[in-house]
């Protein structure tokens, strides 16, 4: 049985809740080793400095713990990645195009049923082939990168992500991440708007 896309972003939002602590300890650590730092110097042979000085070390220890949940929870992420069903977001495209299409043959009048089926039908199967080629343009590293924003982003609204956290939730290198963005801005599957960094779904 695959996993369910709320079940991939409840993963993916943990691996957040992760990343953004261990910055946040990593930071803590950096802060704390400059002020060990300059009282060992202004105060060489105070009690107070291995007191420091050890709970600095706990705080690394902390940071480095979390990086390696980080680290585990994104092999998990993408062993559920591999999980999930590829062809849900096809069946429910396929779905809506269904329902779309059963309320426009209830609705229309007897004397106008065949030019509408004349109409509709050629349009539905040229935005079916437009479809095709724009996803046979992405590659699986801008898979994966819109399979994380369509949990993150909406059509109506732009939303600030960054690509840091983009790297940490797919697993895909940082440099790697930018390129993504532009090939699905370039698809249309995403839009930038706003601030830099800002994108809603296409």
């Amino acid at each position: 049985m695959p996993l369910s896309p709320s079940t991939l972003q409840a993963i993916q939002q943990a691996g957040l809740g992760l990343f953004n602590a261990h910055q946040a300890v990593s930071a803590d650590v950096q802060a704390g080793g400059a002020r060990a730092m300059a009282q060992m110097a202004s105060q060489p042979f105070s009690p107070d400095n291995d007191a420091a000085y050890k709970k600095l070390l706990q705080l690394a220890r902390m940071a480095h713990e979390l990086q390696a949940m980080e680290e585990q929870l994104k092999l998990l992420y993408a062993q559920a990645s591999e999980a999930t069903s590829p062809d849900l977001p096809v069946l429910i495209a396929l779905s809506s195009d269904g329902a779309r299409g059963d309320g426009g043959r209830a609705a229309p009048r007897p004397d106008k049923a065949g030019a509408e089926e004349a109409v509709v039908k050629p349009a539905a199967a040229k935005r079916s082939k437009a479809a095709k080629v724009k996803q046979s343009r992405l590659s699986p590293n801008d898979e994966k990168v819109m399979e994380v924003l369509k949990s993150l982003l909406d059509r109506h609204s732009a939303r600030v992500v960054t690509q840091a956290s983009l790297a940490q939730a797919t697993g895909i290198p940082l440099g790697s991440i930018g390129r993504s963005l532009r090939n699905l801005v370039a698809a249309g599957s995403i839009k930038e708007e706003g601030a830099k960094g800002a994108f809603r779904l296409g």
